[in-house]
């Protein structure tokens, strides 16, 4: 906790650092001409349009998309970046995270009660999207470990011996020709066994 808030404190150094790094020319210049036609810095304009959204995530009628977006474009792209590479470690970074994503939007289901209690909900949840998946807190890390992942292995522990073996193992017929078929370790000494601290950022 202590190093997630220490993140949390950096992130809006981070923001503005990212804010003038480069991202290509369209941006850079039209960026540029834009604070100099308005005489406003680039930050204002971004913490402008992020107070506008949350307003509209309240009030408005496509609050779940806006949210749902910010949970899965940048974690789309990136996961697709991963696939491609040939290590594993980012494979696993972003598997995590869908796991809890998928795992906290059944929460969803109850969207429309909460917000008669909460109409932050949408705001919350955004917030809460990013947390997971920003390298400064690898939020889904630690909500992986501490909480999925044990309660994962207390099930299979309490139905063991109940079900088939090959419940779960996917026939190798049903499979590409030369798909590639991940061995599990039965001890779960595998590299994203809990207790494994967070990627390296």
């Amino acid at each position: 906790m202590p190093s997630t808030l220490r993140a949390l404190g950096t992130a809006p150094n981070d923001f503005i650092t990212w804010l003038y790094a480069d991202h290509g020319q369209f941006y850079n210049e039209n960026v540029k001409k834009l604070e100099e036609s308005t005489q406003t810095k680039r930050e204002i304009f971004a913490y402008g349009l992020i107070a506008l959204n949350c307003v509209y995530m309240i009030i408005g009628s496509w609050a779940e998309f806006i949210c749902n977006l910010i949970g899965v474009a940048y974690p789309a792209y990136v996961s697709v970046k991963a696939i491609r590479t040939v290590g594993t470690d980012d494979d696993t970074v972003w598997l995590i995270y869908w796991t809890v994503f998928g795992a906290f939007s059944i929460i969803d289901f109850f969207a429309s009660g909460i917000m008669s209690y909460f109409p932050f909900y949408w705001v919350a949840k955004a917030a809460f999207l990013l947390y997971l998946y920003l390298p400064q807190t690898h939020g889904s890390w630690m909500i992986y470990h501490q909480i999925i992942d044990p309660l994962v292995a207390h099930l299979e522990k309490s139905i063991s011996g109940k079900l088939p073996p090959n419940v779960g193992n996917m026939p190798a017929s049903t499979l590409p020709p030369g798909a590639f078929i991940p061995q599990v370790d039965e001890n779960n000494n595998n590299a994203g066994k809990s207790g494994q601290g967070p990627p390296p950022q």
